[in-house]
C-alpha cells in the first residue's frame, strides 16, 4: 500500500484534473465537446439561432457533473442535461465555468440565470431560490484504499482522519456532533483530497458517490473500497438544479423539461453513461424534503 501511495499522486496528476479552472469562461452548446467517456459528436442545436438564451452557472472542477475536457471545453453529465432540457424547452444554454464558492454569488448578482452544480438540497436553499425536481439520486459516501479498514458503518469512524472539500455538506457533517471522526481535513479539490489520502495525509475521503467512483473509476488496480453512509432519500442525496428567485416560468421549464426526458430514456442514456447505472427508478422515489419556516 505505501508503494501505491507514492505512485498515484503521480498517476492522478495526469487525469482529469489537471486543467484549472477559470472563473467566468463560457462554453457554448456548439463548442462544448464531451471527452470522457470518449467521443467526438459535438452537440448541435436545433433550435433557431433567436431562441432564448439561459446563462448557467457550474463548477468545473466536480467530474463527472461538470469539468473541463482535455481541450478546456467545459463537459459532464450536468453540461448535457441541460442542453437536452434547453433543447425539449425551447432555450439555449451557456455554461459559465464559476468556481463552487462564486456559483450563487453571481446567481445573486443576476449575471447567471441558475445553477447546474450537483448542488444538495438545504432548507435555506430552499427559501432562497427556486428548486427543482431532484435531477441526481447520489448519496454521499467515503473512499478509502486501506483494506484493513473495513468501514461499514460511521463507528469506524473514530480513529480516522476524513478529507472533504472545503464548504459543503460533507465539511459541516464531519465537523458536526453527529459523527466522530479523528479530524476533518477540508481541500479546495476532490483530486486534491484524493491525493492526500494517497500520501497518507488523511485515512479516507468523503463526497458525493458518483463523483468518488467517477475519479477513481481507471485506478481498479488500487482496489478503492466504499461505504455509502447515506441513501436516496438523504437531504445530500436530492440534487437540484438552482433557479433565480424571480424567474418562476424558468423553473417551470426545468421540470418540465426534466420530466419528458425521465419518460422519453434519455436520462437513462446519460446517467447510464456518466455514472455507470440507469438512476431514473432512483430519481423517481425521490420526493422533495420540506423545508422549516
Amino acid at each position: 500500500m505505501k508503494q501505491l501511495f507514492r505512485v498515484l499522486p503521480i498517476v492522478l496528476s495526469v487525469g482529469l484534473f489537471g486543467c484549472g479552472n477559470n472563473a467566468n469562461t463560457t462554453a457554448t452548446t456548439e463548442s462544448a465537446t464531451p471527452a470522457v467517456p470518449e467521443t467526438k459528436e459535438e452537440f448541435v442545436s436545433n433550435l433557431p439561432d433567436d431562441a432564448p438564451i439561459v446563462k448557467v452557472a457550474s463548477d468545473t472542477d466536480f467530474a463527472p457533473y461538470d469539468f473541463k475536457d482535455e481541450y478546456g471545453n467545459v463537459t459532464g453529465f450536468d453540461i448535457e442535461l441541460m442542453r437536452h432540457i434547453g433543447e425539449d424547452q425551447g432555450f439555449k444554454v451557456v455554461n459559465y465555468s464559476d468556481r463552487w464558492e462564486e456559483v450563487f454569488v453571481n446567481l445573486d448578482n443576476k449575471t447567471r440565470d441558475m445553477i447546474a452544480a450537483a448542488v444538495p438540497y438545504n432548507p435555506e436553499r430552499d427559501r432562497k431560490y427556486l428548486l427543482s425536481d431532484p435531477y441526481a439520486p447520489l448519496p454521499s459516501t467515503i473512499l478509502y484504499l486501506d483494506k484493513s479498514k473495513n468501514i461499514t458503518s460511521l463507528d469506524d469512524l473514530s480513529d480516522l482522519k476524513i478529507g472533504v472539500l472545503d464548504e459543503t455538506v460533507q465539511y459541516d457533517y464531519f465537523r458536526s456532533d453527529e459523527v466522530s471522526v479523528k479530524s476533518v481535513e477540508p481541500y479546495i479539490t476532490i483530486f486534491a483530497a484524493i491525493q492526500a489520502m494517497a500520501q497518507g495525509e488523511v485515512d479516507a475521503v468523503a463526497e458525493d458517490a458518483g463523483a468518488l467512483r467517477y475519479m477513481m473509476r481507471d485506478f481498479s488496480e488500487l482496489e478503492p473500497q466504499y461505504f455509502d453512509y447515506e441513501d436516496i432519500h438523504a437531504d445530500s442525496a436530492y440534487k437540484v438544479l438552482v433557479v433565480d428567485k424571480d424567474q418562476p416560468e424558468l423553473l417551470d421549464k426545468i421540470n418540465a423539461g426534466l420530466k419528458n426526458l425521465k419518460e422519453d430514456g434519455t436520462y437513462a442514456e446519460l446517467t447510464t453513461k456518466w455514472f455507470g447505472e440507469d438512476l431514473t427508478q432512483a430519481v423517481l422515489k425521490q420526493t422533495k424534503p420540506q423545508a422549516s419556516s
